[in-house]
């Protein structure tokens, strides 16, 4: 073998090895999140579709598994909680808790984008909520609302509005709103932050040609920038509709679905059948009506993306 052969031969060996060489930094990066993926996700979504074809109870200190087939499924149909205070109310978060955060995000991103007075701390300010527990966002709107000293009540008195002191969280007309409000202030600086950062990557010279050729602020935000940001919205609203139809913490340590189911939803009935109902614990039916769930979440998920990005 000549020289230059052997030259060729060996660099061609390099260069193979080099090729696999990014495959092993993929692996190595990629393999823990992937692992965690399957454990804490996959499985458990699989597992949960599996419980929900069973009757699950403990007995006599071991858990007794029952195949039941669709049953779990049919008692769904028959759930007057599930079908007429879930599910409705769920929805209403679904439809009313994105409106409010889309349209408020919106407004307060373009502030910040403009750089009105004190810009830098609206940011921190409204970015804020989100670095703090939900379970303590709860805890703390209990005291707030809370219907002898809450902070709201109190001060409502203070100013002479004595019949709009209400018991917030006692009624059952009023928690749902309650909880779809500090929901909302938890997380609204969540889309927040996504329109200010897909406000920040359109070119500035868009911005510039617009004025150059006459356009007022107004314009410029209607015909320029609301158009070039239409896919960040989309995104946002997706997510924030996702987060809505699966919120649990917030409204479970605020209500826990009281009173009377006024402020239940899929997540606190899944969880109150699941460990709370009549000292029961049984996984089989709660599974079931987390599977329909999930693919009433998916559909709903694919029409508002289909709907939108016609629009967009």
């Amino acid at each position: 073998m000549t020289p230059e052969t052997l030259n060729r031969s060996n660099n061609s060996t390099q260069s193979r090895r080099t090729q696999r060489r990014p495959w092993l930094w993929i692996a190595i990066f990629l393999g823990p999140l992937m692992i965690y993926y399957f454990i804490f996700v996959i499985y458990p979504l699989f597992a949960t579709v599996n419980y929900s074809f069973y009757n699950i109870t403990p007995k006599g200190g071991e858990i007794v598994t029952t195949y039941v087939g669709l049953d779990n499924y049919k008692a769904l149909l028959e759930d007057d909680v599930f079908i007429k205070k879930a599910v409705p109310n769920t929805l209403l978060w679904g439809i009313v808790g994105p409106t409010i955060e889309m349209l408020t995000a919106t407004l307060l991103a373009f502030l910040v984008y403009f750089k009105v007075p004190m810009y830098r701390f609206y940011r921190f300010a409204w970015f804020t909520p989100l670095l703090v527990s939900g379970v303590i966002i709860g805890l703390v709107f209990r005291w707030v609302f809370n219907v002898d000293w809450g902070l709201l009540n109190v001060t409502l008195r203070a100013v002479g509005l004595d019949q709009f002191a209400l018991n917030w969280l006692g009624r059952t007309d009023t928690p749902i709103w309650v909880v779809i409000f500090v929901h909302y202030w938890a997380t609204f600086g969540y889309s927040f932050v996504l329109l200010l950062a897909g406000l920040s990557a359109i070119p500035n010279e868009l911005l510039d040609a617009a004025k150059i050729d006459g356009a007022s602020t107004w314009q410029a935000v209607w015909r320029v920038l609301l158009p070039l940001l239409r896919p960040t919205l989309v995104t946002v609203l997706i997510l924030s509709f996702m987060g809505k139809m699966r919120a649990f913490n917030v409204v479970w340590v605020l209500t826990k679905g009281r009173p009377l189911h006024s402020s239940e939803t899929v997540a606190t009935w899944v969880q109150n059948r699941a460990f709370t109902w009549e000292g029961s614990l049984d996984l089989g039916y709660p599974s079931a009506m987390a599977v329909v769930w999930f693919g009433v979440v998916l559909i709903g998920v694919g029409l508002i993306n289909r709907w939108l990005r016609r629009m967009v």
